[in-house]
Formats: structure tokens, C-alpha cells, sequence
């Protein structure tokens, strides 16, 4: 594909969000991961540095806090380590979505029925020391444990699921927590249309194993059908009614 060609698909910025960093070292010694067992099993720090958990354990205000993590945060990025870690983890991961990114958005497109209008221009990638990668509108963290091209394939489908589906499956009865549950889940299909582009298998939660394993296999008999993504996302909510 000629690089003019190219130029047609959205794009990945790549950065570090200080702000967003702190947020994320703080949630990341708060809250649990609600999908990784039945438990709620914490995140875990990653290179975080550990000066944050006991921080949070001390009960300070959360102005307080917040105050502290950011001496913590400004020492720690003065580190060559540090920034080092940064550049080279950004320029890996920049890389291999360059070998991708051509073929991802047509099959993205492909399999949520969604037509290049209707995604993001840019989606902006954001380096984290931690375990913990949340996303929102058009942007998400990425860190040294995962594999980025497999990871951002698995967030840029949450973006765009939510974005054209969530009202959908709002009016065919789930809850927020239920829609939650339901994009995890879904993400297993990367492994069917995209399983030439992964580095390594979308794996997801073990809390999902088994739905996964199902929703996997009624959606390579759905792709035979030749029927549209609302109708096997519809077969796929009923399925889920039934487990959350």
C-alpha cells in the first residue's frame, strides 16, 4: 500500500500524559480489577514506584495525595531509567503498529459494520509505568507488559463498540455494568479477523473465559451467515443475560 494510501487511516499519536499518569498511579492502589476474578483481585504497581502504595495506605487527604505523587512522579522521570524506558517501550510500540495499522481499520471497519466516517481521525496512546491501562474517548494507556499491537486493537474496539453500540444495547435491556462486561468479552473476536495481525492472542479475563470461548464460536458460525454485527451482537447480549 503506497504511503499516500495509507495516510486515509486514522492514526495513534503517541505520548506521556503526566496528569493522567497520576491518576493512574492512584487508581491503580485503590481500585480492583473487576474482571480479572470473581474476587476483585488488585491491579498491582508495575514500575510504579512503590513510595505511592505506602502513600495511599498512610490516609492523607486526597488533595494531599496528590500533592505527594506528584514529588514522587517529577523525581522519578528525572531518572534515566525512567525515560529511557519511555522512549524505547513508545518507539517499539509505534513500530509495530506501523506494520498493521494499513490492514486493521479495513478489517475493523469490516467487522462492527462501521463506515470510515463514523471512527476517529486520531486516537492518542499514552505511555503508563503501571499494570492498569483505562482508555476513554480516543485515547488509551499502554505500558511495558503488553503486547501494543494486540492491545490497541483490543482498545480501539472498545472505543468504537461503545461509541456505535452502547445506545443499542442500552435499549435491548443491559445495564452499564452488563455493557462493560459485554465489550470485554467481545474482544475475542479479534482472534478470528485479525489473527494474522496479532503479535500474540487477544486473551482477555479469566473471569470471561468461558463466554469467550462460546461467543468465539457462534461468531465464526455468524461470519457464514453473512448477516450483520447487530444481529450476532444481539444473539451475543441474550447470551449474556443469561451469565451477568
Amino acid at each position: 500500500m503506497s504511503k499516500e494510501k495509507s495516510k486515509e487511516f486514522p492514526k495513534i499519536i503517541f505520548g506521556f500524559d503526566k496528569n493522567w499518569e497520576l491518576e493512574n498511579w492512584r487508581d491503580s492502589c485503590i481500585k480492583n480489577n473487576k474482571y480479572s476474578a470473581k474476587n476483585n483481585e488488585m491491579w498491582g504497581l508495575g514500575s510504579i514506584p512503590k513510595d505511592v502504595k505506602e502513600i495511599i495506605n498512610n490516609n492523607y487527604s486526597d488533595e494531599e495525595v496528590m500533592f505527594k505523587l506528584v514529588s514522587i512522579m517529577d523525581n522519578f522521570l528525572k531518572t534515566s531509567e525512567a525515560l529511557s524506558t519511555i522512549k524505547k517501550v513508545s518507539d517499539n510500540a509505534e513500530s509495530n503498529w506501523g506494520k498493521i495499522e494499513s490492514n486493521f481499520f479495513p478489517a475493523l471497519l469490516k467487522m462492527l459494520d462501521l463506515s470510515p466516517e463514523e471512527i476517529e481521525k486520531k486516537y492518542y496512546a499514552c505511555f503508563t509505568f503501571g499494570r492498569r491501562c483505562p482508555f476513554s474517548t480516543n485515547k488509551f494507556m499502554f505500558s511495558p507488559f503488553v503486547s501494543f499491537a494486540t492491545h490497541a486493537s483490543h482498545e480501539i474496539m472498545h472505543i468504537e463498540f461503545l461509541k456505535k453500540y452502547r445506545k443499542h444495547c442500552l435499549e435491548k435491556g443491559l445495564t452499564e455494568t452488563q455493557i462493560q462486561h459485554l465489550k470485554e468479552i467481545l474482544t475475542v473476536i479479534l482472534n478470528e479477523d485479525m489473527k494474522d495481525l496479532l503479535s500474540v492472542p487477544d486473551k482477555g479475563y479469566v473471569y470471561h473465559k468461558e463466554i469467550r470461548e462460546e461467543i468465539l464460536k457462534r461468531y465464526k458460525e455468524h461470519k457464514k451467515t453473512k448477516e450483520n454485527f447487530t444481529f450476532f451482537l444481539d444473539n451475543s447480549i441474550c447470551l449474556l443475560k443469561k451469565n451477568f
